[in-house]
């Protein structure tokens, strides 16, 4: 990059900023939202259908984007989906029903959209982060770093970071065949259970992964608790960090994405700056899913 060229990107993030801080907080978030939707939400073919042709109706017709019918008839295809398979969805699923009923109440009340948005961004940042502290804090099997040090070696998703931060791929292999051994019906396993091959290096690894994850989702869920600017403006500094660094390793993109949205919605008229951090996220994300992790592992 030469000296020439940073005006001019300096130049372009003002203009970006600028853009993001002129348009209205629904209307941002609503397009955020329907993006959600559309590519990572339900794989169900009702809702992939309903919500690729509201993306296609919003294209054609901007105004679409606060229309409570559009968003009402995605919330409640939403639900039918969750309903149908609330046994095995992700939580994150859940979070995207719930946040899309929220939109489509913004949309109806106009005189309080603003609030409601900015109440449930805060609310929903709260819960989650919290509520995963004190679930973690209360489980034996987190706190030990066995969760954790199961899926660095046996989680495909893992697999990637796991060889990044030094974990030898012979004893992941190892591992993911010895619970093949446990899974298969062919092979009989004293009281159902084996001990996986693991080293010292795994272990600590695993450890830090454990601590880090505890602190800072605790972090986050107090400091948006106080709701002080102070403590929001550490609480964004450190709910960004999380994103930029979690969604790396752990490609959940759905609930990264919807991280992004309540925080985009809580800091974009108060603290313009660390929005569009935040829009930086949204392209993070998005730039994650390209296939690092064949590349690491080839």
């Amino acid at each position: 990059m030469t000296a020439q060229a940073l005006p001019g990107i300096a130049r372009g993030i003002e203009t970006l900023a600028a853009r993001i801080r002129d348009l209205p907080l629904l209307e941002t978030v609503a397009a955020l939202t329907l993006f959600l939707a559309v590519v990572f939400g339900f794989e169900d073919t009702p809702f992939r259908i309903i919500s690729q042709l509201a993306l296609l109706a919003v294209l054609l017709h901007r105004p679409l984007l606060d229309n409570p019918a559009l968003w009402a008839m995605l919330a409640g295809v939403g639900t039918l989906a969750l309903l149908q398979h609330w046994y095995v969805a992700d939580n994150h699923k859940y979070l995207l029903v719930y946040w899309l009923w929220v939109v489509t109440l913004a949309s109806l009340y106009e005189q309080r959209r603003d609030k409601l948005l900015l109440f449930n961004a805060r609310f929903f940042l709260v819960f989650i982060f919290l509520g995963a502290a004190l679930q973690k804090l209360f489980s034996a099997r987190y706190m030990s770093g066995e969760m954790f040090e199961m899926l660095l070696l046996v989680d495909e998703r893992f697999r990637a970071f796991s060889h990044l931060v030094g974990i030898d791929k012979s004893l992941a292999d190892a591992a993911v065949l010895s619970y093949a051994t446990l899974q298969s019906p062919l092979t009989e396993v004293i009281d159902n259970e084996i001990r996986l091959p693991a080293t010292a290096h795994s272990r600590l690894v695993a450890l830090a992964v454990t601590w880090y994850d505890l602190l800072v989702q605790a972090l986050i869920g107090a400091l948006l608790l106080a709701n002080r600017r102070v403590c929001d403006l550490l609480a964004h500094a450190a709910l960004l960090f999380f994103i930029f660094t979690t969604y790396l390793p752990a490609p959940v993109f759905g609930f990264g994405w919807t991280l992004i949205i309540l925080g985009f919605a809580l800091t974009k008229d108060r603290l313009p700056g660390i929005a569009l951090a935040y829009f930086l996220a949204c392209l993070a994300v998005l730039l994650y899913q390209s296939p690092w992790r064949e590349w690491v592992l080839s």
